[in-house]
């Protein structure tokens, strides 16, 4: 039973010259790694090998990919462009959703050559104006949601003289 056992046998720190740290973690360097690396920290974020940034950006939960367009960014930030680039992001991501069901769907046999059925791949079915709207407010959603996670993590800070841009707060960020 654990009241009869020794705390050795129950709880093990290693040779670590500071337990103080396993007990009391940084909580910056914590939230910090956890925006640069959520692979590590969820298991439905897979990233391939790949090094290309845009690459690795098209699999990255949303506030990842704002966080990653924050510090490319100078002290003052656009809100507007910064949408842009989410959004940017976000259609590729629905691109290449799009390629690989349609690639999928074109594995099946048949008897056409693989010149036809590579043609398919690249047609996209057309998207009604109802959907693609849906979309849109859908990527606001989204966008909004990112920068307020940001915002309550204390990364931004509105600016009194320009209502469109924000302030970074943070220059320094562990890599």
């Amino acid at each position: 039973s654990l009241e009869e056992s020794p705390l050795w046998d129950i709880w093990y720190t290693g040779s670590t010259p500071f337990p103080s740290e396993l007990l009391n973690p940084s909580l910056r360097a914590s939230v910090f790694s956890g925006l640069l690396h959520p692979q590590d920290y969820s298991a439905s974020t897979i990233i391939n090998g790949d090094d290309d940034d845009d690459e690795v950006l098209l699999d990255m939960p949303d506030t990842t990919i704002v966080f990653q367009r924050y510090l490319q960014a100078g002290k003052m930030i656009n809100v507007y462009d910064w949408f842009e680039s989410f959004s940017i992001v976000l259609e590729a991501q629905r691109r290449r959703a799009r390629t690989r069901g349609l690639s999928e769907d074109a594995q099946t046999p048949s008897r056409k050559g693989k010149q036809r059925q590579t043609e398919e791949v690249e047609d996209y079915p057309e998207e009604s104006e109802e959907d693609s709207e849906k979309w849109k407010m859908e990527v606001q959603a989204r966008f909004i949601r990112a920068l307020h996670e940001l915002d309550y993590i204390g990364l931004i800070k509105h600016t009194g003289r320009k209502a469109d841009h924000v302030m970074r707060t943070v220059f320094d960020v562990p890599g």
